[in-house]
């Protein structure tokens, strides 16, 4: 009996997803057909206006320039009536022409107008609005539980790096089928695309092969299959070329080797009073992590933390190496390496320049 009722779902489905797609169509065709509309209207109207001009300064005698304002002010029924038609071949053309035609086409267009704007408002709330964006942070996926609340904390803390403050960011996510959040909104530079991270066109649509920062949310924290669509959608980013940043959280940490690419953040360590310190790592509230491109030859990493320290400058971290390139974190106090720049932590207050810190290391 449960296999029978199975099998009649299955049907039902399909039709419910035909429709649903059906009215998706649907509602694409009614803005481009409003589109069309109006500028087929406005190049009706146009023939019409010029067809009127060139009837008034054949019958009425008119230059020009009287010859359109008339038709100008007849169409718009402002009617001014420091100009009028008095031929009867006149009157009839302006009869036939705005009376009958222009003034019609023109109450259309200004009509379609403004429910062509209606449609493409209601497009850009309920995120089926592709926006043109440049250098922007996409945030993929948002988490099943909470998730508006998780997106807003995460994008203000974009809002208080500097580095951040004023970049856009576009979420590529179905949670938000109405419009965003008025406490996301509220952030600034935010929009949304309703659709599925996994689909190179959605993916597409949110311009992710021209931004600068892409982040990969996974979609259920407690449900280890987050993990391969995760991978998928990796995947579908290096199928499009994206030279983008791209950080990406899993749910169970073997999966850390499979998903190298891109970086993992990992936000959990088994040692008991560590989760303030790695807290205060993520977000740019108190301290913030600061690269400075110096070169540095032939000096301990012992003296060059406390030439920092000692002038308050922050805590050297880890460096980058000349020869490998590669971020060395945690050397060991008495080796002298061959530094092309620092990474440091400092307060917020605490700035300084690549200068200052070459003239401190020098």
């Amino acid at each position: 009996m449960n296999i029978r009722r199975s099998r009649k779902l299955i049907p039902m489905y399909s039709i419910l997803r035909f429709f649903a797609k059906r009215q998706s169509r649907l509602k694409h065709s009614v803005q481009h057909n409003l589109f069309h509309s109006i500028i087929n209207s406005c190049a009706l109207l146009t023939l019409i206006f010029i067809l009127h001009t060139g009837f008034m300064v054949h019958y009425e005698d008119l230059s020009l320039g009287d010859a359109i304002w008339l038709t100008l002010t007849t169409a718009t029924t402002v009617g001014y009536g420091d100009i009028s038609a008095s031929t009867t071949e006149g009157r009839t053309a302006t009869i036939l022409l705005i009376y009958l035609g222009g003034i019609f086409i023109l109450a259309k267009v200004v009509g379609d107008y403004f429910d062509y704007r209606l449609a493409v408002r209601d497009k850009k709330t309920k995120g089926h609005w592709s926006w043109d964006m440049k250098h922007h942070i996409v945030i993929l996926n948002s988490p099943s539980h909470s998730g508006g609340r998780y997106l807003q904390r995460l994008i203000k803390q974009f809002r208080a790096s500097e580095n951040y403050k004023d970049t856009e960011v576009y979420l590529l996510t179905r949670q938000f089928p109405k419009s965003l959040p008025d406490f996301i909104t509220q952030l600034g530079n935010v929009v949304h695309y309703s659709g599925n991270p996994s689909n190179p066109r959605d993916l597409e649509a949110v311009c992710v092969a021209q931004a600068r920062d892409v982040i990969v949310l996974t979609k259920d924290e407690n449900d280890e299959s987050s993990d391969g669509r995760t991978f998928d959608i990796l995947h579908r980013l290096k199928d499009l070329n994206v030279n983008a940043t791209v950080l990406a959280e899993c749910v169970e940490d073997s999966n850390r080797q499979r998903l190298e690419y891109p970086e993992m953040i990992v936000r959990a360590f088994d040692t008991p009073g560590s989760e303030r310190i790695i807290e205060n790592m993520f977000n740019s509230e108190n301290d913030e992590y600061r690269r400075y491109d110096v070169n540095i030859n032939n000096m301990s990493w012992c003296d060059v933390v406390t030439r920092l320290i000692t002038r308050d400058v922050g805590i050297a971290v880890a460096y980058i190496d000349s020869h490998s390139n590669e971020l060395v974190y945690n050397p060991p106090a008495h080796i002298k390496p061959d530094i092309q720049a620092l990474i440091t932590i400092s307060k917020d207050s605490n700035m300084h320049s690549n200068d200052d810190v070459k003239a401190l290391v020098s």
